[in-house]
């Protein structure tokens, strides 16, 4: 179990320090897989009075013209998967909230899902411009096929794990958020078949641990 625990350690130092992006969010889902396969909990790992710290990692929006809407719907699924808790701030920045490592994390894996849907969303927009075909709400619909095919891939590995948030980190949200509004995310879609299938097809790639890993 030492082995068990000090592989898991390093995995956590990999993902929260390695330059590289795909390196990174490797070793953070192997760290994840390792710690609900052994039943391990973070205060195994560091000092208990540290790991159930509860903290709010966040995503702040560039400025830069990108597809936002989806990027709630895509949080909540990320959020899931990592034990932690999700909301917005003015419909702009996305707030991870949970213990450290899990919404370090959270943070990690939603950063780079939701750069590259919105990069890949407009090379597709860019190819249906080409082709002459209806752009309308087109990268819209490619972006809700980009979540859900991600949804299906992280929601298999999230019952598979059987991970569930704390029920500290689950209180203590529920008492922060009393008489917040609901946000509403509604998006416009094309009727571009394809272009929610492409979406869903890439979404299920970037999500898989032979992608990520790179």
């Amino acid at each position: 179990m030492e082995k068990i625990l000090s592989k898991i350690k390093n995995l956590l130092d990999l993902a929260n320090n390695n330059p590289n992006e795909n390196e990174a969010i490797a070793a953070a889902l192997k760290a994840q897989e390792l710690m609900a396969k052994y039943n391990i909990e973070l205060d195994q790992l560091e000092d208990k009075k540290e790991t159930s710290e509860i903290v709010k990692e966040v995503y702040h929006q560039s400025g830069k013209h990108e597809m936002k809407k989806w990027k709630i719907g895509l949080a909540g699924i990320i959020a899931e998967n990592f034990r932690c808790k999700v909301y917005s701030i003015d419909k702009q920045d996305i707030v991870f909230y949970g213990y450290k490592d899990d919404a370090k994390i959270a943070l990690q894996v939603f950063t780079y899902l939701y750069e590259i849907g919105n990069k890949f969303a407009v090379r597709y927009y860019n190819k249906c411009k080409k082709e002459g075909k209806e752009t309308k709400g087109v990268m819209n619909t490619y972006l809700i096929g980009f979540r859900d095919g991600a949804a299906e891939v992280l929601g298999k590995q999230c019952t598979a794990l059987m991970i569930v948030t704390p029920k500290e980190v689950t209180e203590s949200f529920d008492e922060m958020t009393k008489g917040w509004k609901v946000c509403n995310s509604t998006m416009r879609l094309s009727n571009d078949r394809s272009a929610y299938s492409n979406g869903k097809s890439d979404g299920r790639d970037m999500a898989t641990a032979r992608n990520i890993e790179g």
